[in-house]
């Protein structure tokens, strides 16, 4: 009994993988993709602007604690101890209020970014479903998931340009400037005034 379950799973097994081989696959590098669409570079853009004004914010906190830390340096040997620790007070609660504000951007940023790019793959989707029905392909895999795949069964740019022709840069796209970098927030790590040159 169990060689004849066994018999009959082999014949499953091979009867399936003769089907995978007979079919036609296909990948999409999908985070590639995103970011050639012009939706994708859209949005990119949109955001750094969005962002802009409070990246500088932040830039004028950091530049206030290069100062404020070259005059505690200069001026301690003069200084009583209480004027000491005020001037320590008053820079870590900067630095503080710096971090928070660099570190709140960040998260701003991420969760923007996220929903703008949910928004692009729901619509990426779409695309590689229709390709896939025209083209009669049986599976589409993300490049990321794959081991190894033929260059022959990448259809990234073919899914980029059907994007681009159905949906162009979005219903907020404006043209494309200059690609936005994910770490542009400053991120200070400087330590309070010690007291000790």
């Amino acid at each position: 009994m169990r060689r004849t379950l066994f018999a009959a799973s082999l014949l499953a097994v091979s009867a399936s993988a003769f089907a995978a081989r007979a079919q036609k696959f296909g990948y999409v590098d999908v985070q590639r993709a995103i970011q050639e669409t012009e939706e994708g570079k859209a949005a990119r853009n949109r955001l750094k602007g969005e962002f802009e004004t409070r990246r500088a914010q932040i830039d004028k906190k950091s530049q206030d604690l290069e100062k404020m830390q070259q005059e505690y340096d200069k001026q301690q040997a003069v200084l009583s101890d209480d004027a000491k620790k005020k001037k320590q007070e008053e820079f870590q609660k900067l630095l503080v209020d710096t971090r928070k504000s660099a570190s709140e951007l960040q998260e701003d940023l991420a969760g923007k970014e996220q929903q703008a790019m949910a928004s692009i793959l729901q619509k990426l989707n779409t695309v590689v479903a229709e390709i896939a029905e025209r083209e009669s392909i049986a599976f589409v895999m993300d490049k990321a998931s794959l081991l190894f795949a033929p260059q022959a069964a990448d259809i990234t740019n073919e899914v980029v340009r059907r994007y681009n022709d159905r949906f162009g840069a979005g219903e907020k796209g404006q043209a494309p400037k200059t690609a936005a970098k994910k770490n542009d927030a400053p991120a200070p790590a400087k330590s309070a005034p010690t007291g000790k040159k």
